[in-house]
């Protein structure tokens, strides 16, 4: 089972390294960024409603959704964040800088998220290790980008 996930998350870091340049094609034929990540946006929702009708699976009643802490709402946001900076930054630093900073940016976060258990997961230790690894994916980066 984890090497299926560790596959299909290989997987989707190769989907998101093509997401960045088709966002930025797809921007220059439909007048800019904010056009292309409301379509991509309006298509992914489209299609997450196919998958619950075809699956099965049910809305979440209004109750369930009045639940739901306000912070917990950023996630749609953060993704519109992510998909409009892949449409501006690709272009000027070309798919493999611009996916480098996008795993400094996700792995210095993902330790500092571990080392204080961030949203109500568990608490994990920070290395020396950790911090030698980040440093040199932080050195390969800065390679990368200013080659």
């Amino acid at each position: 089972m984890i090497l299926l996930l560790v596959v299909g998350v290989i997987l989707g870091g190769a989907l998101i390294a093509a997401q960045g340049p088709i966002y930025t094609r797809m921007a220059e034929l439909l007048g800019g960024p904010l056009q292309t990540a409301a379509l991509a946006f309006g298509l992914g929702t489209l299609a997450l409603l196919m998958l619950l009708l075809t699956t099965g699976s049910t809305l979440p009643r209004k109750s369930d959704l009045a639940s739901v802490p306000l912070w917990m709402w950023a996630g749609g946001l953060i993704g519109v964040y992510v998909v409009l900076v892949s449409i501006l930054a690709v272009p000027r630093l070309g798919v493999a800088s611009y996916m480098v900073c996008v795993i400094v940016g996700q792995l210095a976060a993902g330790y500092a998220h571990d080392r204080i258990g961030a949203f109500g997961m568990g608490v994990r230790d920070f290395s020396t290790a950790n911090l030698i690894g980040l440093g040199l994916v932080a050195v390969g980066a800065g390679l990368t980008v200013w080659r």
